[in-house]
């Protein structure tokens, strides 16, 4: 598909040496955008918190879903096979994604710090 926008001259020019990745560059702030419209993070707080407080590598490691959290995206995924995802269901669930997507960038980072 072609796209042609009009944007302002500046961000045109930060764009410009990025060309060739402005689909995924397009994909990752539909992701924020999303995600930042959300009417909440549910169940997110602890590891928004934890990622916020500037862990040890150890503790990006461990971070796993706590048992509410999980129980949450259980019942998504449960509703996802059913078809019978709401509006707000669908919003849940691009804000889990998000959030899976900057815990496993931080757990890459940290492996590679722990790295002999």
């Amino acid at each position: 598909m072609q796209l042609t926008l009009q944007i302002p001259d500046d961000l045109a020019a930060e764009l410009r040496p990025r060309e060739g990745r402005l689909p995924r560059i397009l994909s990752l702030g539909l992701r924020e955008l999303d995600a930042q419209g959300a009417a909440g993070f549910s169940g997110l707080a602890d590891v928004l918190e934890l990622l916020a407080s500037l862990p040890t590598p150890e503790q990006i490691m461990a971070l796993r879903p706590s048992q509410a959290l999980q129980e949450q995206i259980d019942q998504i995924l449960e509703r996802s096979h059913e078809g019978a995802l709401s509006d707000e269901d669908e919003q849940q669930w691009r804000n889990y994604q998000y959030i899976e997507h900057l815990v496993r960038k931080s757990k890459i980072r940290a492996a590679a710090t722990q790295s002999p």
